[in-house]
């Protein structure tokens, strides 16, 4: 990737996407927003559409002009991140759609159509891949349920603005419905796919100008049905013994959203057949709490925060996100692990697997077959955001079982 475009440069999120780029080596940025960037922090030139009435029309023009190489400033775009509020992304997408330029959203509460990748940070934090590690090590062997709470008071997500026109404080864009599907984001990173939901929904502020519902609470169930096809060799089987398996490749627990929380808080536990898992999001470590009742703190590094922020929201997770969005957009460097032989990758239908020791005949049924694009394997796919909006459909009754 050489030169980058970011739409909405000038909110929280688009001017931490410019800082992260930097972070990573790129120069070539270019800002475009509809509204008044005040400062233009990290020096790149940022395109106002403020007193524009169709501000997807110039912005579709501002490319196509980029494309045909007049406007020298600007220049040819390579990739496009959206970093505006949630329902706004759709006509955005489409333009990079259209003009085949791979595009990077902020996560959401919708899904939306076409090609893009959507943002799921919290799986790139330290503290969950250490208990991805954890669970895939079988420390605490068979996960039998869970519990997780996030909780973080509105008023303080931006203090000071208006509530009236803030995103997060209205109906259909609420900060629950956005967090839930934040944090469904990672817990299925850490159980699988979430299969079925039943949830709650109350609210408890007063404020007239906050329409939004302010406590989501659900009971979720979570299929690892990667670990489905590791058991089964990857080997097609009867329906009545997939469902047989899902059942005991399967965990249930529950999930607390508010943002009613002072001070803010996020806290799981994880009841396991050898222990239980304990995080606090405001710990550098992770509690494994033994029957004998003996603790183990296992530490992580959350590396820094940025200035103002949480020391627990660490700009290393945002890195490793954007460079996981460039690799994977990037033409795959062919060095695999279980594939042999490497120099004929990638080519799928005539490679040895060295973890299993058999030919790969047909990749679907292959637990190691996305070993074969592991360079260009995005962290979060569409079918794990297709199963999130799913369960917020069905926490929120509008999606029956």
């Amino acid at each position: 990737m050489k030169k980058w475009l970011v739409v909405g440069a000038g909110g929280s999120m688009g001017m931490r996407r410019v800082r992260v780029l930097q972070t990573l080596g790129y120069t070539d940025i270019v800002g475009f927003d509809t509204n008044v960037i005040p400062g233009k922090e990290y020096g790149i030139p940022v395109i106002q559409a403020n007193d524009v009435p169709n501000p997807y029309y110039a912005l579709r023009r501002i490319i196509e002009e980029s494309e045909k190489g007049t406007m020298q400033l600007i220049g040819k775009f390579d990739a496009m991140i959206v970093s505006v509020p949630p329902l706004l992304k759709q006509p955005y997408i489409n333009i990079a759609n259209d003009l085949k330029l791979p595009v990077f959203c902020e996560a959401d509460v919708m899904e939306y159509t076409g090609d893009y990748f959507a943002s799921a940070t919290l799986r790139h934090h330290a503290a969950i891949q250490k208990m991805k590690e954890i669970i895939n090590n079988g420390q605490l062997g068979k996960i039998m349920t869970f519990t997780y709470h996030m909780g973080q008071s509105i008023y303080d997500w931006h203090p000071g603005c208006n509530m009236k026109t803030y995103y997060a404080a209205q109906k259909e864009s609420g900060a629950c419905r956005e967090m839930f599907c934040f944090e469904m984001s990672w817990l299925s990173y850490l159980f699988g796919i979430p299969v079925d939901a039943k949830g709650l929904i109350d609210k408890k502020l007063d404020d007239p100008d906050i329409t939004a519902d302010d406590v989501y609470a659900a009971s979720i169930k979570f299929c690892d049905k990667k670990a489905i096809a590791e058991y089964t060799c990857g080997m097609p089987i009867y329906p009545s013994r997939y469902d047989e398996l899902k059942s005991k490749f399967s965990v249930t627990g529950t999930v607390l959203i508010d943002i009613l929380s002072r001070p803010a808080i996020r806290e799981l536990r994880i009841v396991g057949e050898k222990c239980n898992l304990l995080w606090n999001w405001n710990d550098d470590h992770i509690k494994l709490e033994h029957p004998s009742g003996v603790i183990l703190p296992i530490s992580y590094d959350r590396g820094k925060a940025a200035e103002g922020y949480h020391s627990a929201i660490c700009e290393d997770m945002y890195i490793s996100e954007m460079k996981n969005f460039i690799n994977s957009i990037t033409p795959c460097c062919g060095d695999c692990k279980h594939i042999d032989p490497k120099e004929n990758h990638p080519i799928t239908t005539d490679h040895m697997c060295t973890r299993f020791n058999h030919r790969l005949m047909h990749g679907k049924y292959h637990p190691d077959f996305c070993k074969l694009n592991e360079c260009k394997q995005y962290l979060f796919s569409r079918e794990d955001e297709e199963a999130v909006m799913d369960m917020l459909g069905k926490v929120e009754g509008r999606i029956e079982k």
